[in-house]
């Protein structure tokens, strides 16, 4: 009677932190050490190749892949500098997913990208209707008129610049940049839909009635008001949905 083999061990995988750092890990330690600022330029090749040990090929894919990141910029002919845009990065894939969502009509695609945009500006609005100083809402008073006064054409522009002048005196670089990323994957997700368009006086009012709040210096109702902002922009996504859902296949 044959012996009976014995099931193969399993084998667990070697933890992350066990792992002995790559190449890429190893410059990013370095940039680190080193205490460079976003737009500071690395140490070129040959001093890398030294210090790491490795040759000018491992050195050069391991940037590739730290640029493709965000984390590094390789300018040719000038050399690799610290990136400034890591966040940037997550825009191509943020964008293909969500489109494919968009072409197969599953408006949970565009609704997730709300729903985060919702989440960063209702807690960041409770703290501008606190600290925002009266030059600040000076500002949001001139861009609002911008956008009454530059019609449909103008909208996305001034809708854009008013959101940004709600929080950039909270010096949140991070919130910045993740409602950047949000709304420039969100914008480009239009061209691949025909949403119903919001009338631009509505627009206008809306965003009236979020400076009102903060001239007020109300957090519960700046928080209500951007609240009623998104719920609008997500039930205008419904529309698009129920229309696409409902109309006839060819």
């Amino acid at each position: 009677m044959p012996a009976q083999r014995k099931p193969p061990a399993t084998v667990s995988p070697v933890p992350e932190r066990l792992r002995p750092p790559s190449v890429q890990d190893r410059i990013v330690d370095m940039v680190v050490a080193m205490d460079l600022d976003p737009g500071d330029p690395l140490p070129p090749e040959p001093e890398l190749m030294r210090t790491l040990g490795v040759s000018r090929n491992s050195v050069r894919e391991a940037l590739k892949g730290l640029q493709a990141l965000g984390i590094v910029d390789v300018r040719h002919g000038y050399g690799t500098y610290v990136g400034t845009g890591a966040l940037r990065s997550l825009a191509p894939g943020l964008l293909f997913h969500s489109r494919l969502g968009v072409r197969r009509e599953n408006p949970r695609a565009l609704l997730d990208i709300v729903e985060v945009r919702a989440l960063l500006e209702s807690g960041l609005i409770r703290r501008a209707a606190r600290e925002l100083s009266r030059a600040d809402l000076d500002r949001l008073r001139d861009e609002l008129e911008a956008l009454a006064a530059g019609g449909d054409e103008g909208r996305a522009g001034h809708d854009r610049r008013f959101h940004e002048l709600l929080y950039e005196p909270l010096g949140n670089e991070l919130a910045l940049q993740l409602i950047a990323l949000f709304w420039d994957v969100y914008r480009q997700l239009e061209a691949d839909m025909a949403k119903p368009r919001t009338d631009h006086e509505h627009v206008v009012r809306q965003h009236g009635q979020v400076l009102a709040a903060l001239e007020a210096r109300d957090p519960d109702a700046a928080a209500a008001s951007i609240a009623e902002h998104f719920a609008d922009i997500s039930a205008r996504i419904g529309q698009w949905a129920a229309t696409r859902t409902t109309s006839p296949q060819t």
